[in-house]
Formats: C-alpha cells, sequence, structure tokens
C-alpha cells in the first residue's frame, strides 16, 4: 500500500465527563469540530469531507453534526467500530487523503453516554457470552486473577495502573476526574468483579474530540510548515477461536501492533509514547505486552516501577487514559490522536513526554463470541 503522506493539522476536544441532559451529543460534536478547525486555521468552506465515530448517537448523526458547522452538503459518512469507532473514522479519513481524493478533512469521535447507558457497557443481546451473563467487568476480572496466577503479579501491582493515570490526568484539562487516587482507594474502592474495583473500571461519559486531516498541499493551504504525520492506521478484528485457549494471549493486540509497525516502518522499542485502552486495570497491562512495547509477563511489575509513567522509560496514557480521562466510547480513539498531536508539538503542558517524536494509540472494541475481540485499531503519528 503507498499512499501520499498524511498529517494531523489541529485538535480540538471538549472536557470529558458527565454533561447535563440539555447539552446534545450534536452540541459536543460541533464544539470539539470547531476548536480542531480553529486550531488548524481551517474554515468550513475549506473542509471536503466529514468523517464521524460514533456507537449511540442514532441514525446520520455525522449529518447533524457537520449541518451545525456549516458542512451541510458535503460528503459525511457514519463509523461504527464500538470503542474503536473514532480511530476507524480516522483511518479512513486517512485512506481518502492518502490516496488523493481529499486535501482537507474533518474527523469527529462523539458520543452521549450518561441519557443512553445505565449500570455497564453489555455485548449486543444476541451475543452467546452477554446472554450468559459474562459481561465486559467479568471477562477482564478473569484476565486479571490469570495474569496473577501465571505470571505472580500481585493486586497491588495492577492497581498501580488506575494510580498511575489518575496521576497523569491532573494536568489534562479534558479529563473527566482530574485529581489523584492513592493504592488504598483503589483497593479499597467498592468491588465490581473480583478482584477488581470500581477505581480499576473506565466511567460513562460523555465527550467529543476532533482532528483535521491534511495532504500536504492541504498543509501549504492552511500555511502550515510541518505537523505530525499519520505514519499508520491498522485495523484488525478478532480470529474465531478454538478451544479454551489462553485468556492474555492478545493476538488479536500482536496482529494490529505488527500491521501498524509495518506500514509504518517502526519498531516497538522505537515508540516514545502510547495512548493506551485502558478499560480496565489488567487491560493496559496485557494489552501493552501484546503491541511488544513491554515484555510478557512483565508489565505488572513495570507499571509499578514506574517504567510507564510520566518521567518513566516508556510514558502511557499521559493523558489519564480510559480510567481517568473518560471513556464516552465513539470519543476516545479521537481522543488518542488529539493527545499524540498534542505531545508531538510539544502542547501537552504539565503532561508533557519529553523529546516525544513517535506515538502509538491503541483502542480495541468491543467482543464477539468465539474470537479474541471484535475490532482493534493502532495509529502511529510522528514528527
Amino acid at each position: 500500500m503507498i499512499l501520499d503522506p498524511v498529517h494531523v493539522a489541529g485538535a480540538g476536544m471538549i472536557r470529558f465527563g458527565k454533561h447535563p441532559a440539555e447539552t446534545t451529543l450534536e452540541t459536543m460534536g460541533a464544539q470539539a469540530a470547531t476548536a480542531a478547525m480553529r486550531d488548524a486555521g481551517v474554515r468550513a468552506a475549506d473542509v471536503e469531507a466529514l468523517y464521524v465515530g460514533h456507537v449511540f448517537g442514532g441514525p446520520v448523526a455525522g449529518q447533524r453534526i457537520g449541518a451545525r458547522i456549516g458542512l451541510a452538503g458535503k460528503p459525511v459518512s457514519n463509523h461504527e467500530n464500538y470503542c474503536s469507532s473514532g480511530a476507524t473514522a480516522l483511518r479512513e479519513a486517512w485512506i481518502a487523503v492518502g490516496a488523493g481524493l481529499y486535501d482537507l478533512v474533518l474527523v469527529v469521535g462523539v458520543e452521549k453516554m450518561t441519557d443512553r447507558v445505565k449500570g455497564g457497557v453489555q455485548p449486543d443481546p444476541n451475543d452467546l457470552d452477554a446472554s450468559i451473563g459474562f459481561l465486559f467487568a467479568a471477562g477482564h476480572a478473569l484476565s486479571a486473577r490469570r495474569y496473577m496466577a501465571d505470571y505472580g503479579a500481585t493486586r497491588e501491582q495492577i492497581a498501580a495502573v488506575a494510580v498511575k493515570n489518575h496521576a497523569h490526568s491532573v494536568a489534562n484539562p479534558y479529563a473527566q476526574y482530574q485529581k489523584p487516587v492513592s493504592l488504598g482507594e483503589v483497593l479499597g474502592a467498592r468491588p465490581i468483579a473480583e478482584p477488581l474495583g470500581l477505581l480499576d473500571c473506565s466511567p460513562i461519559s460523555d465527550g467529543a474530540a476532533a482532528v483535521v486531516v491534511a495532504s500536504r498541499a492541504g498543509l501549504r493551504r492552511l500555511g502550515i510548515r510541518s505537523a505530525p504525520r499519520v505514519a499508520a492506521c491498522a485495523l484488525v478484528s478478532g480470529t474465531v477461536q478454538a478451544g479454551l485457549g489462553d485468556v492474555n494471549e492478545e493476538d488479536i493486540s500482536r496482529r494490529a501492533g505488527a500491521e501498524a509497525y509495518r506500514i509504518a516502518g517502526v519498531a516497538a522499542d522505537e515508540i516514545d509514547v502510547v495512548e493506551m485502552h485502558d478499560c480496565f486495570t489488567i487491560a493496559e497491562i496485557v494489552r501493552l505486552e501484546g503491541l511488544g512495547v513491554l515484555p510478557r509477563g512483565e508489565g505488572a511489575r513495570l507499571t509499578e516501577a514506574g517504567y510507564t509513567s510520566l518521567g518513566g522509560a516508556l510514558p502511557v496514557n499521559p493523558s489519564g487514559g480510559l480510567l481517568s480521562r473518560g471513556h464516552p466510547v465513539g470519543a476516545t480513539g479521537a481522543a488518542q490522536v488529539c493527545e499524540l498531536f498534542w505531545q508531538l508539538t510539544g502542547r501537552a503542558g504539565g503532561r508533557q513526554v519529553e523529546g516525544a517524536t513517535t506515538g502509538l494509540a491503541y483502542c480495541k472494541g468491543g467482543s464477539v463470541s468465539g474470537t479474541d475481540g471484535a475490532s482493534v485499531t493502532t495509529v502511529i503519528l510522528t514528527t
């Protein structure tokens, strides 16, 4: 696959959290889109297409947002890939711009969950796992138990993911939670699915994030001399599993990482910063290992030792991640790319990873009974 260079020219977000009922999905999407356009210096008339990722937004949510920001009549497409929806929308924009179809497009990830989701997010009711009550929290609790048994990891080491990510989010004005939590608070939180408690789980959130995607000609039109390049945007889906298998094998993460490294022409050890889909504390650990950026079985120990903290060898989730920045599912992939854009342009403030030139964002969306997942996107940005 040979594509022309594709860049992120601007980024915009609103603060994630629990927004009042009168703050609609369309309002949030329009606010994030307007912020990204302002950041890039692009007018609505210059935007050639709109790509929108959402899960619970209803029919033609992208067109409803586009009409509010002056994009009525432009090509608009809507993308649902569960938690990977925002990054899947980016991938389609990356392909279109790289193929020379457009020079300037807008990507929006958006979700209003608090008035649509009660309790935990569940698989489709027709899914076999859902029918027997094997929900996401239960699956990740099983993962944690297995990981502790296989590698001698402790409950405290797994909880350290939440402590780290909440500490990072203190410096993120867009995060749902902006205060640290102690190890004792994580361990003493209300049980959800043993051994995981409330602070091991990402919250139900509302929010929106957006980026302007540009070709080299598009950058010239905007008067931008340089901008982070989308070096890769990979998408894989789960393969059918036979037998019991290993719950922490993470073959889907390995394949997604390998595809992104191949497209970008980089190795796992060249990544400077990671935005990881930490829907649960254990998920950050096993998925980092699946990507090959941490040795298998060592992720929990390295987290506790500060390896993945700001100032460590490989900072992970300087934004606070899903655990603390929040997880409005359709918006998460776009928010991760916003964070990488700010990191690679030196605009991340108190959470800046010094010297970062290559960043990776990972999203895993949903589950399908009998497979090792539904969708995984891996995005690599470089300077």
